[in-house]
């Protein structure tokens, strides 16, 4: 199984991950859930992502960013979400990449870019069943090397890997292919 190696901060803070890395309202998404009192706690994941999102999302802002990938600028644009994935599903049940493989050596990208927050809220229901990929402002790509910083230092994007809050961009992130023997 392929995992996902992780830097934060400019280089400052490293990580392993196994499934998924989001950037921006996802990182404060999973911020929320994970500080989430024990009532909440109790219902299942996608209410209590629900819950923790419509907040961020009303006071969300879409930032600058640049994010390249293999070493070549993929997409410059205002997002609200990124997301680098090694598996299919994450955050209670999000398909962020309907394609992606545990074990192809590569990563997925996602770039949610200049989209508002009423079509964010129409595609964040698409996500489920993969078909928030079929709108155009929902880019798509695959790589073994992502790295993404904003276009202003000030506006730095949360950065958080299976749920865990990890850090701010700049963040870097690599593909370790084949780093995990997993024995059924």
């Amino acid at each position: 199984m392929d995992v996902l190696l992780g830097s934060v901060d400019g280089g400052a803070r490293r990580f392993v991950c196994l499934n998924a890395a989001t950037l921006g309202v996802g990182a404060e998404v999973a911020g929320r859930v994970a500080a989430q009192g024990a009532r909440v706690k109790r219902l299942p994941g996608g209410a209590r992502f629900a819950l923790a999102a419509v907040p961020r999302l009303a006071a969300w802002r879409n930032r600058r960013v640049r994010v390249s990938v293999d070493g070549r600028v993929w997409q410059e644009c205002g997002t609200n979400l990124l997301a680098v994935v090694n598996g299919t599903y994450a955050g209670g049940g999000m398909n962020f990449s309907p394609g992606a493989s545990l074990d192809d050596g590569l990563l997925d990208v996602l770039a949610v870019c200049d989209i508002s927050r009423p079509a964010l809220l129409r595609e964040l229901a698409r996500v489920r069943s993969g078909g928030h990929v079929n709108n155009p402002k929902v880019k798509l790509t695959r790589g073994r090397h992502v790295r993404v910083e904003t276009a202003d230092a000030a506006d730095s994007l949360g950065v958080e890997a299976d749920g865990d809050p990890r850090g701010s961009t700049p963040a870097e992130f690599r593909v370790l292919p084949a780093a995990l023997r997993v024995v059924f």
